[in-house]
């Protein structure tokens, strides 16, 4: 294929989809329609060998993706890819590519993602245990019953330290098929994100409830030979109160998880 003359050379570019600039030098040299439609009024001010101003000396760069601030305001972003031109030193043509729509969806996907994972009922790694959002729906319904009716119930945050560290993951799961076999078919047991265990207590006092945590901290305790880790329980342990709801009680419990955990002088607190 022989070497097409300058002018016909131009005239493809100048119909070239791709918004493409000349760099010559640091300084401006041709650029094609699609630059000057991604300008748009600021390219009327653009001339052959002129120094870049703000706006355009960021599409300089090579070889990038950049966030390029419109004269609108606007936000794009702008692969570049740059290729020196063969010699011409000093000479780089660059391409452009706009990245924003692009980008904008997959953010929506990510937020989209994100939202189903945190609504998901179940969680994804504990098989039959709910998630924290699982427990919030699910929870809701009895706090109202409870408030309703007068009914005791009680909401247990458990959290396991395992020592060696390494020993936790597989632990989780023995103590999460415990925890099935330890309790009712109407209560409930999920974890939070940092997987904590939460059992919900249908018909059950917090003294009550104290009573099964030490069965069960003695049970968890049973396990350390089986998974070759010494473990270790506390506990946050909250009743249902006036004015109760969901999140309120699950944060109440876990704060008191939380303070027991800080607490060397006992392993449950009950609020």
């Amino acid at each position: 294929m022989k070497d097409l003359p300058l002018s016909e050379a131009l005239a493809l570019l100048d119909h070239c989809p791709l918004a493409m600039l000349l760099e010559e030098q640091g300084r401006i040299g041709y650029f094609n329609r699609a630059f000057a439609d991604l300008l748009g009024a600021a390219a009327d001010g653009l001339t052959r060998g002129a120094a870049p101003d703000a706006l355009v000396a960021p599409l300089l760069t090579e070889n990038a993706l950049i966030s390029w601030i419109m004269p609108d305001g606007a936000e794009r972003w702008l692969a570049i890819e740059s290729i020196a031109v063969s010699g011409r030193p000093g000479v780089v043509a660059h391409f452009y590519q706009d990245r924003t729509e692009r980008l904008r969806l997959k953010q929506e996907r990510d937020e989209l993602t994100g939202q189903l994972k945190q609504q998901s009922m179940r969680d994804a790694t504990l098989p039959g245990l709910l998630s924290h959002y699982g427990l919030q729906v699910t929870l809701e319904p009895m706090v109202s019953r409870c408030r309703r009716y007068n009914h005791p119930l009680t909401v247990v945050a458990m959290g396991l330290v395992t020592k060696p560290a390494d020993a936790r993951e597989r632990a989780l799961i023995q103590v999460a098929h415990m925890l099935k076999d330890q309790t009712r078919w109407a209560d409930l047991i999920g974890c939070n994100p940092g997987h904590e265990f939460i059992l919900v207590l249908q018909e059950t006092s917090q003294d009550a409830a104290m009573q099964l945590v030490e069965k069960l901290s003695d049970q968890v305790a049973g396990l350390s030979d089986a998974i070759g880790a010494s473990l270790h329980t506390c506990f946050g342990i909250t009743q249902c109160q006036k004015h109760d709801d969901a999140e309120a009680m699950l944060e109440r419990a876990e704060g008191a998880l939380t303070e027991a955990r800080n607490n060397e002088s006992g392993r449950s607190i009950a609020v």
